[in-house]
């Protein structure tokens, strides 16, 4: 009998479908930004940036003016990117929620997130809303102040659930996330964004290995 009781969403191109790069999101923002490039100097600073605002260390308001620096776009636009850039749950994602819970199993997401965009995802009226309540646990790095694939984010996973090691089946489209978690022990995942279906994925993994049948 297998010993699996959990199973861990990331969210962005896993459960949530997300721009696939700032330019995209500002022309869903509807917002021209012309030929501005980022030269590497700027790029490693914008990481910079998306690490501190996804640990929790920086505010809406700060990195949207900081970025905008980087940009070469006033603030505001940085804002409406970031709030574009979510663009709704995958189809079939809530489902597989449904039929993991039917079956007994725990579920959460763990996710390197920001506060605004939890917010997106936790209102009714957004477009992009994936309803965080359906997960039994929910870990986004901006309030747990850590990132994957800092050991320590896996590590509060287990402590907050009490489930480790192969008891917990992972998603995630990072490689480098995926290998985190591998070195705790758990059954993770990687989550092919070029094949642009991961429930199907994900529902492959689990019929593997006996958690859908």
């Amino acid at each position: 009998m297998s010993d699996i009781r959990l199973i861990v969403f990331d969210l962005g191109r896993v459960l949530v479908r997300i721009c696939e790069n700032w330019r995209h999101a500002f022309e869903v923002a509807r917002i021209d930004v012309g030929s501005v490039e980022i030269d590497d100097a700027r790029r490693a600073a914008l990481r910079e940036l998306v690490f501190a605002n996804e640990s929790g260390r920086m505010d809406k308001d700060e990195f949207c003016r900081r970025a905008g620096e980087l940009f070469g776009v006033p603030p505001a636009h940085v804002a409406a990117m970031s709030d574009v850039y979510l663009l709704g749950v995958y189809p079939g994602a809530l489902e597989l929620i449904d039929d993991l819970h039917e079956r007994g199993y725990a579920t959460a997401c763990l996710s390197n997130t920001n506060a605004n965009h939890w917010r997106l995802m936790s209102d009714p009226a957004a477009p992009c809303c994936l309803p965080l309540e359906r997960l039994r646990h929910r870990f986004g790095s901006h309030l747990v102040g850590l990132r994957k694939p800092d050991d320590a984010i896996y590590a509060h996973v287990e402590r907050k659930t009490g489930f480790s090691g192969p008891q917990i089946v992972f998603f995630d489209d990072m490689i480098e996330n995926v290998e985190g978690a591998q070195r705790r022990g758990w059954r993770a995942h990687h989550i092919d964004r070029e094949r642009d279906e991961p429930v199907a994925q994900m529902r492959e993994h689990l019929s593997s290995l006996g958690v859908l049948t």
